[in-house]
């Protein structure tokens, strides 16, 4: 797990470095949250719940012309019983306000308190399409809308820290709207 937090501080801190650098060509940083409303199936040798619920996600963003990049955080509350939380980098491309995003989840974690079980652990992949509106026309900085489609699947490995002989995999499609500040 160290090695995970120090390549990705190692990469956000690159990313960071080169906006800097480049901020005078026309960059942007883009700073959002949004809700979403989830649509979930999971399965572990080909049987599983499936089911619906409420998430949270959040973006930095180093916005270009043509593309973009930075971190993302997840954040998934099934009642009072299972916490989700994922947290990776991605990449998007740009079409005026619209954009397509490929992501990477460093790590995925499920925690329950309710079974034997008390974490499951992993990683991922997200994929989307979106918009972002702005509220004023002042070159896209300012306070936006954002609505977006995402695929996220995510492969668990080990529960409680031990290996699991078959893996559970989750897909996840889900809508997401929000507001966010561009600057």
């Amino acid at each position: 797990m160290k090695q995970v937090l120090y390549f990705l501080l190692i990469t956000l801190g690159v990313l960071s470095a080169s906006a800097q650098k480049s901020s005078s060509s026309g960059s942007k940083k883009i700073l959002s949250t949004g809700i979403m409303l989830l649509s979930s199936s999971t399965t572990q040798g080909g049987v599983g719940p499936s089911g619906s619920s409420m998430l949270s996600r959040s973006e930095f963003i180093w916005a270009y012309q043509h593309f973009g990049y930075g971190a993302m955080f997840d954040y998934d509350l099934h009642g009072s019983n299972e916490k989700d939380s994922a947290y990776g980098i991605k990449f998007e491309a740009y079409l005026s306000k619209f954009y397509l995003e490929l992501g990477y989840l460093i790590a995925a974690k499920r925690a329950y308190t309710d079974r034997a079980i008390a974490e499951e652990t992993g990683t991922g992949f997200v994929y989307g399409v979106g918009a972002r509106f702005p509220f004023s026309n002042n070159s896209g900085k300012g306070f936006f809308f954002h609505a977006s489609y995402k695929f996220k699947t995510q492969t668990f490995t080990k529960q409680d820290g031990i290996e699991i002989s078959e893996p559970i995999k989750q897909s996840d499609g889900y809508p997401v709207l929000g507001f966010g500040w561009s600057f």
